[in-house]
């Protein structure tokens, strides 16, 4: 049979164009020919990258010879060919695909399954009872151990397909589907697990919301919330919504006070009491001063304040962050602590709150160099004025021992401030000038200026300083 007529069947011969393809680069032939090398090739490799051809006619007679070849090699590219633009195309592949299933361990096919289920969402045409028959006749060739083994395993993509796939096709029980689902430390999973709480029967429910109640992400977390709650609050369900008012989601912890509330609940003191045991995790005790300042409760700034000196870095400046937001006319002196605290995370919370308009002077500046060497924290805020921006530097360079990188790093600091007109807009203060004479910062700048200390001379002599 006339190979042309092999590929389109009734169809005319002529309907195939007679001009000219490259099958490789640089090497051209007619169609035809084009047509003919490829199916009588066993070259895998050039039958493979043929099933991708921008011509439709030379990708269908590759995919047919693939199937005459045989070869786990072609699954994938096979695959890819299932939404191709051409139906012809698209049926061809599916058909090669069901024709390899019957001669190929079903184990080869697993790892197709994240792109078989991308299928779902293909708008070309409705692709989901082809896939869903395809699945079912993998679980049928003895796919169902693989597909549940790559449940649990470290390729994020086969692992969400595989799960599907579970669901699907019923290849475990529910209540192992979720738990599963639920402890598997993936958002995608969780959250189809978390969905399928109420298909459980009634006296396995309560386990698996424990443990989506524990989840690390907050939709699941949410979801059985919802679930919890759906037929009101009672004594069965209250203490669930009082461990929720520590939930590190600032939602659930609203709805859970708000609930708690409407039932006469004082959650400022029952809060405030947990708070005080010591026996709350650190997410817990930060959820709990959030809610504290969220309720915007009496107590909050003097709990906050307590909480802003605990050994913990991470509540110390979780609380700085909170007192500042419930204290705003006091943000100066929450910020100046907080510059000044052993632990760089607490530092970061004081130079956010630099960008909320707390003041910090120079001085301040210096003495967070002189104990801490924090130069990033330093930088950070003195970029509000060129001035102290041009002061910080000059500290730096003269409070730190020189190092090669770190001559670097201020001299590039130095260089913009050089090239930055703003530097000119304003005159600086008298903070200013007795840092750079007193000191000895002045000095230091034109050494680190190198062969630009003539020009910054002269930018500094055009205010009135003298070096």
């Amino acid at each position: 049979m006339d190979l042309v007529t092999r590929i389109f069947g009734t169809r005319s011969p002529s309907t195939a164009p007679a001009h000219t393809v490259y099958l490789r680069p640089g090497e051209s032939m007619p169609l035809r020919t084009a047509i003919e090398r490829v199916f009588a090739s066993t070259d895998k490799e050039l039958v493979a990258l043929c099933t991708s051809h921008y011509s439709g006619y030379v990708r269908e007679a590759a995919i047919g010879r693939a199937v005459e070849l045989g070869g786990s090699t072609f699954l994938r590219p096979i695959t890819e060919r299932l939404n191709d633009w051409v139906p012809e195309i698209r049926n061809a592949a599916a058909r090669a695909l069901l024709t390899l299933l019957a001669t190929f361990p079903a184990e080869s096919f697993v790892p197709l399954l994240p792109r078989l289920r991308s299928l779902m969402q293909a708008t070309r045409t409705d692709h989901r009872s082809w896939l869903l028959d395809i699945e079912w006749r993998l679980v049928q060739a003895g796919g169902t151990t693989a597909i549940v083994e790559a449940i649990s395993g470290s390729d994020f993509h086969l692992r969400r397909a595989a799960y599907l796939v579970a669901i699907d096709h019923q290849l475990l029980p529910i209540p192992e589907i979720v738990q599963r689902g639920l402890l598997s430390g993936d958002i995608m999973l969780a959250k189809r697990a978390v969905a399928l709480i109420d298909h459980l029967p009634v006296e396995q429910r309560s386990g698996s919301m424990a443990i989506a109640a524990a989840a690390p992400f907050g939709p699941v977390r949410h979801t059985a919330f919802k679930f919890v709650v759906s037929d009101g609050v009672g004594s069965e369900n209250e203490p669930f919504l009082w461990r929720t008012i520590f939930d590190p989601q600032g939602s659930l912890r609203a709805a859970a006070a708000r609930l708690l509330i409407e039932r006469g609940r004082d959650v400022v003191e029952r809060s405030s009491a947990m708070l005080d045991t010591g026996t709350l995790t650190v997410a817990q005790v930060r959820a709990g001063l959030s809610l504290l300042a969220e309720l915007r409760a009496r107590n909050a700034t003097a709990m906050l304040t307590r909480f802003a000196c605990d050994s913990r870095t991470q509540i110390r400046a979780h609380a700085v962050a909170l007192l500042a937001r419930v204290s705003p006319l006091a943000k100066d002196d929450i910020e100046a602590r907080a510059l000044l605290d052993s632990a760089r995370r607490v530092r970061k919370a004081g130079v956010r709150l630099c960008t909320l308009r707390a003041f910090v002077s120079l001085e301040q500046i210096r003495t967070l160099l002189v104990e801490h060497r924090d130069r990033h924290a330093a930088l950070t805020i003195c970029a509000r004025d060129q001035w102290d921006s041009l002061a910080c530097i000059g500290l730096i360079a003269l409070l730190e021992t020189p190092s090669e990188s770190g001559d670097e790093h201020l001299n590039e600091a130095l260089r913009k401030w050089m090239t930055n007109p703003a530097s000119s807009w304003a005159k600086p203060g008298i903070q200013h000038r007795r840092i750079w004479l007193e000191l000895g910062v002045g000095t230091r700048l034109l050494e680190l200026a190198g062969d630009r200390h003539a020009e910054l001379r002269a930018r500094l002599q055009e205010i009135g300083m003298e070096l």
